[in-house]
């Protein structure tokens, strides 16, 4: 998946038990990399609502949909790969990370 810089990407996680019922971690972190420059960016979150954070700089925050299902709306703000990846703290599968391409406009994808 690639997307153009300015666009949302919508990160979306079900968390589950091991047997397959949707429940809510008692802590969602969601963590973001950017690879090019390094840069590693952290939400986090409590089901109770206690403890919101985001990085520095971001209105983005992570949502609770409905039981197990959150999501995070990222801005792609520069050309990169970045990498998104959800943890829950207690009894919960969590997913592998997802890996999305940042290009400059569609033009930058035209081939001569």
């Amino acid at each position: 998946m690639s997307l153009e810089i300015g666009e949302l990407k919508s990160f979306v996680q079900k968390f589950t038990t091991a047997a397959g019922v949707d429940a809510d971690p008692a802590v969602v972190r969601f963590w973001l990399r950017e690879h090019i420059d390094g840069t590693e960016l952290e939400w986090s979150n409590t089901t109770s609502g206690a403890v919101v954070t985001s990085p520095t700089g971001f209105t983005s925050v992570i949502v609770r949909d409905s039981a197990g299902d959150f999501h995070l709306d990222f801005n792609a703000r520069k050309p990169e790969r970045i990498t998104g990846q959800w943890t829950g703290l207690g009894t919960v599968i969590v997913h592998p990370p997802e890996t999305v391409f940042v290009r400059h406009s569609a033009i930058a994808a035209l081939e001569p």
